[in-house]
């Protein structure tokens, strides 16, 4: 948005133009008058304001300001860099050019003097640049993300003026550059968990499909058999629709809840540190989980910035999975006072029968041990994991429940048997 009027509309240009008006006048009459000393001071004034506003009305024109991040997806600690590139695309040179951007304050910059922005967590980055006629200036700044989020890069204002600083020129930029920082992926050992078994001694009784690489043989045609499965070349030479045969293989299904609340009225606010832990714990179960073998999929009873009321990731075991569950765990927006045990009674209906069932969370209630214990009851493999807090239930067969919390070593999970 070019506000350049708006900025330096007021006395202070009236009075220029005023100035302008009456130099050119002064100066045709000391033509007229044979005064070359007042006529060249009066035609000198002139024409220094008319440089100003012709700075002042071009200077920004053809003036191009972008931001580019060496990636846009990064993990906490991660270093990367930024790029601020000013480029003047036009005859006119800038004498000096200021930017003004606003950096989120979450993000750490060493090096550079950052001012305090009344938008909340936002901070303020200024600096100048020089540029001649078309060039291009870049720069690179060192930054490292520090925590989970989302971060927006959008407001930058540009400012410049004419070599003699009587008129400034003034625009914001609202191009908007994002930055993904996903949530901790640590491996199970640093929670206090073994790297074999961590959820316990489970042993679901996995549904059992045909794996399609592992062929068998053939067995006559059974009505609903998919016509891709049908050995024509056994068909011909028996006379009879024959069909193809695979061995079966289990696959299983790790199903990833995560409760986004830390205390059991949402008025009460929210725990940072345990929310921060058990979304850390999340990610670092479904990177296990993948590597394992599992379908797995991610439900919160949180939405994503920008996405529908709850997180909700079917179980897969595509190349991608991770990151999808990764991003959706980065844009996790708490504050929804939504009761997990309920979205784990909805959404356990749709999963196979005999998945994995992961609960993380940090309020246990009388409500969800009985979902837990009914959902044990229908086949499913159970674990609670709760953060900071006591589970107030027995690990039994087919349900563990493990407590993950700060010990004087590191982090510890107790298994409440």
């Amino acid at each position: 948005m070019d506000d350049a009027r708006a900025l330096f509309t007021g006395p202070r240009l009236e009075r220029l133009r005023a100035i302008l008006v009456a130099a050119t006048v002064a100066g045709l009459v000391a033509v007229a008058l044979r005064q070359p000393v007042l006529a060249l001071t009066s035609f000198a004034v002139a024409l220094t304001l008319t440089v100003g506003f012709v700075w002042q009305r071009f200077g920004l024109v053809a003036v191009r300001y972008c931001r580019q991040f060496s990636q846009s997806h990064a993990f906490p600690g991660e270093e990367l860099w930024l790029e601020l590139s000013v480029e003047n695309n036009k005859l006119l040179p800038l004498p000096w050019l200021e930017v003004e951007d606003e950096f989120p304050a979450d993000l750490a910059f060493p090096g550079l003097e950052l001012d305090p922005s009344p938008k909340p967590k936002t901070v303020v980055f200024r600096t100048l640049f020089s540029l001649r006629p078309y060039e291009r200036v870049r720069r690179r700044y060192r930054f490292a993300a520090t925590r989970r989020g989302y971060y927006r890069f959008s407001r930058a204002r540009l400012r410049t003026s004419d070599p003699f600083g009587l008129a400034l020129a003034g625009r914001t930029e609202t191009t908007t550059n994002e930055l993904i920082v996903y949530p901790a992926v640590r491996p199970l050992p640093a929670f206090g968990l073994p790297a074999k078994q961590p959820l316990g001694e489970q042993r679901p009784v996995r549904p059992l499909v045909d794996d399609p690489t592992r062929y068998r043989g053939v067995r006559p045609y059974v009505p609903g058999d998919l016509p891709r499965r049908i050995h024509w070349r056994a068909t011909a030479r028996t006379g009879e629709l024959q069909s193809k045969q695979f061995e079966q293989a289990a696959t299983p299904t790790l199903a990833l809840f995560l409760d986004s609340n830390t205390f059991e009225h949402y008025w009460e606010g929210l725990d940072p540190e345990k929310l921060e832990q058990a979304i850390s714990l999340c990610a670092s179960l479904a990177a296990w989980g993948l590597e394992e073998g599992y379908q797995v999929g991610l439900y919160v009873n949180a939405p994503r910035a920008g996405g529908e009321r709850f997180i909700r990731l079917l179980p897969s075991q595509h190349p991608r999975q991770l990151q999808r569950i990764l991003e959706a765990l980065a844009l996790l927006v708490p504050y929804t006072g939504y009761r997990i045990e309920l979205l784990v009674a909805a959404e356990s209906r749709l999963l196979p029968w005999g998945a994995s069932v992961v609960v993380i969370t940090s309020v246990v209630t009388e409500a969800l041990r009985r979902t837990l214990l009914s959902l044990r009851k229908q086949g499913h493999a159970m674990a609670l994991l709760t953060v900071g807090v006591d589970p107030g239930m027995s690990s039994l067969p087919g349900l563990s429940a493990l407590r993950i919390e700060e010990g004087r070593d590191g982090t510890l999970a107790r298994d409440t048997a």
